[in-house]
C-alpha cells in the first residue's frame, strides 16, 4: 500500500455516508418513481467497470473502494426499483391547492423571494 491510500479510504467513507439520507429517505417515504431506477442503473454499471477494472489490475485499494459502492449501489437500485414497482398504479397529485409553484415561492420551504433576494 502507498502512502496515499488512506485518501481512497477516506473518500469511500464520505461516498458511504451520502448514501445514508438516500435509503433513509426511501425507507420512510417509500416512494420512487422510474425515472430514479434509470439513475441507479447507470451508476450500478458504472461502479461495475470500476470493480471489475479494480479487480484485473489486481488494485486491492481500488477493489476496497469499489466493493462496497458496489453493493450500496445494488442496494439502492434495489429499492428504488420495488418503491417504484410497489407504487406504479398510485397517481401523484398535489395536497394542497393553495400551494403556487409558478410564482415565486419556494414550494418545499414556503419562502417567499423578492426580487431584490434573487
Amino acid at each position: 500500500m502507498s502512502s496515499f491510500d488512506y485518501l481512497m479510504n477516506i473518500a469511500t467513507g464520505l461516498f458511504f455516508i451520502c448514501y445514508i439520507p438516500e435509503f433513509y429517505a426511501n425507507y420512510v417515504n417509500k416512494n420512487a418513481n422510474i425515472y430514479n431506477v434509470f439513475e441507479k442503473v447507470i451508476l450500478l454499471t458504472a461502479t461495475g467497470f470500476g470493480l471489475g477494472y479494480s479487480i484485473s489490475i489486481k488494485n486491492k485499494t481500488l477493489s476496497y473502494n469499489y466493493g462496497p459502492l458496489f453493493a450500496l449501489d445494488a442496494l439502492a437500485l434495489g429499492m428504488r426499483g420495488y418503491y417504484a414497482y410497489r407504487n406504479r398504479g398510485r397517481e401523484v397529485r398535489v395536497i394542497s391547492e393553495d400551494l403556487d409553484i409558478e410564482s415565486n415561492r419556494n414550494p418545499m420551504h414556503h419562502i417567499t423571494h423578492t426580487d431584490s433576494d434573487l
